[in-house]
Parts: structure tokens; sequence; C-alpha cells
């Protein structure tokens, strides 16, 4: 937990990476692959059940969309879905096409409507989406809570 704390490693990671040598120290005395093998798998989902309870299961997704459509899809985000976004100016690799790019922030609900919309409006739309690790700003939790926290 020192460690962590001057790193900025989430402590389950740092778990992995810690255990992770010793496991590797256990292999090179005792030179059998199994018992580090199973220890090391142990080790990792230990890290990972830590993280997820100290940082939460991210429900937020971060969406990229590349569409025709983007202002019917703008207005979906907009007045329906009742978050905002961003535009990004965009030019395609194959064929050089200028394209818009909408980045937009949501929870899992809201993802799942807007994206049986865009089925709808443009089945060829190109959809990225990621988890959002901790979302800050407007309609989320505010920097100023972060820092209080």
């Amino acid at each position: 937990m020192i460690i962590s704390k001057y790193t900025a490693l989430p402590l389950g990671q740092l778990l992995i990476y810690i255990d992770s040598v010793i496991v590797l120290l256990g292999l090179l005395v005792f030179q059998d692959w199994k018992m580090p093998l199973y220890s090391w798998i142990e080790i990792f989902v230990v890290g990972k059940v830590i993280d997820i309870t100290l940082q939460g299961v991210s429900y937020d997704k971060s969406v990229f969309i590349i569409s025709k459509q983007y202002e019917l899809i703008r207005n979906k985000i907009i007045n329906d879905l009742e978050r905002g976004g961003t535009y990004i100016p965009g030019k395609g690799m194959f064929n050089q096409s200028e394209k818009t790019i909408i980045f937009t922030v949501l929870n899992r609900r809201e993802l799942a409507i807007l994206q049986e919309y865009i089925h709808e409006i443009d089945d060829k739309a190109f959809v990225i989406v990621t988890d959002a690790n901790e979302i800050l700003g407007e309609g989320f939790k505010s920097l100023g809570e972060k820092l209080s926290d």
C-alpha cells in the first residue's frame, strides 16, 4: 500500500507485479513450472478482484461514432438521451474522405438505446465503445468532489 501511494499504480496491479516477481524467483530456485503457473493465475485473479472492489465496476462507456448520419445521431444524443458530446473532424485513411466523428460518454442503458437507433438509421456506422474508468465534469462527478474524496 505504501508503494501504491507513491507510484499511483492501483493496489491490485501492484500486488500482481510484486507477487509475480516472487513467483518467478520461486521458479528459478525450484525449477518446477506447475506451482508458479497456478500461483500466478491465483495472483492475477486476486489482483483484479482487489482493483474492482476498490475502484468499482465501470458502468459508464465512452463512445466514438463515425457515420454519415451524424446530425441525426447528434439529435438523439442531445434531445432523447440528454447528454452532450464533441464533434471531432477526421479524414478517412482509405479514400481520404472527410468524416465527422462523435465522441460522447453514456451509461450502459443509454448506450443500448443509442446503438439500436444507430442500427436503424445507418447500419454501416462505425462505433467504438470502451469502458470509462473515471468521468469528471458536467453531468458526472465534479473535479472538486474527486479531489475532496
